[in-house]
């Protein structure tokens, strides 16, 4: 079977992919070049044959040498990871018979931001509709005609171990936020009032976070304004591979508060056994409900994150659920039946 998958969220594209093709499958990545990502995507940074990325900065680029590149293939399905051009050229490439089936992958902002605009919503919209399947990979992005398809966890990387890094660097606690420093999603701003809190009340805390992200300044501004540079710690972008040293060293993992769904910094850590705090809404999406540690404000931030430094609870036992329902193995499982069952149609 031959597959293209188009651009690389989060690097899972990127994942799949490659354990599709240890299956057998005739899988080829197409995505742009994303230099401003850096270590983080490793699509970009993979010299993979079956890779394939393009610059994409001009009007020209995103239009005539995107379609271009997808026409370029004659494939079975595309499966597409995001919803504005690159699905109209997935559809295209469709309706020009170079694949027979197209799948649509939301993953966050083409849902959340470009769906509801003026401007460009007309876009998403239209892939929705006329994709074979649709699939979102967080509850929260769910619409009619959508499917959940849960973003899997590489359980043999992220899991409890002995870290060689001290995150606490001189305090006595450490705490672990390294989402991509964006406020209206995973509100930064709350969890440093938090930290301030927790600090004027004699909690010893050294909050590493990521110096990553369109809000970064903004961070860095309030952390000033809060008077907390001395228990604050920007660090650059981690590649993936180094995260399950850096969520092992801490005592808690913050992730978020804004979509009301776990993102994969709660699914990494909980799979390394870390107690995670992130907002959470959607209990009947799963058979079980996720073990993270619910809060949906700047009281519940302070009241957990204390419980958890009172009682040194820094290892759960939530590693069962990740492997339960985000495995490579059953995310991939359902992903093969579905290519199959569409080439059937």
């Amino acid at each position: 079977m031959d597959l293209l998958f188009i651009e690389n969220i989060a690097n899972v594209s990127y994942n799949i992919a490659k354990r599709l093709r240890t299956k057998g499958y005739n899988v080829i990545l197409l995505t742009r070049h994303n230099p401003q990502a850096g270590l983080l995507d490793l699509a970009s940074n993979s010299k993979e044959p079956w890779i394939k990325t393009f610059n994409c900065n001009s009007t020209i680029d995103k239009t005539f040498r995107y379609l271009s590149n997808i026409l370029s293939h004659k494939v079975d399905v595309i499966h597409c990871h995001y919803a504005l051009e690159q699905g109209v050229y997935s559809l295209l490439s469709r309706m020009c018979k170079r694949a027979k089936k197209v799948i649509c992958h939301c993953h966050g902002t083409d849902i959340r931001d470009v769906y509801h605009s003026n401007l460009f919503g007309w876009i998403v919209k239209f892939n929705l509709q006329y994709a074979d399947r649709v699939f979102v990979s967080t509850p929260d992005l769910l619409l009619p005609k959508t499917e959940f398809l849960p973003n899997p966890i590489d359980t043999s990387l992220f899991k409890p171990t002995d870290s060689t890094l001290d995150l606490k660097a001189g305090h006595r606690y450490s705490l672990f936020f390294p989402s991509r420093q964006v406020w209206k999603h995973k509100r930064q701003d709350l969890f440093l009032r938090a930290l301030k809190i927790l600090i004027d009340q004699g909690y010893d805390c050294n909050l590493v976070m990521v110096d990553y992200g369109p809000d970064v300044e903004k961070t860095k501004m309030l952390v000033d304004e809060l008077a907390l540079r001395k228990n604050v710690t920007f660090i650059p972008t981690i590649h993936p591979n180094d995260m399950p040293n850096y969520y092992n060293s801490s005592d808690i993992v913050w992730d978020q508060i804004g979509v009301g769904s776990i993102g994969l910094v709660s699914l990494e850590a909980m799979s390394c056994n870390k107690p995670v705090l992130a907002d959470f809404a959607y209990d009947t999406i799963y058979a079980e409900p996720p073990p993270v540690i619910r809060v949906y404000n700047l009281q519940d931030i302070v009241i957990e994150t204390k419980n958890l430094l009172d009682s040194k609870k820094f290892r759960l036992n939530t590693r069962w659920w990740v492997d339960k329902y985000h495995s490579y193995e059953s995310i991939i499982n359902k992903l093969t039946n579905i290519y199959t069952e569409l080439l059937a149609q």
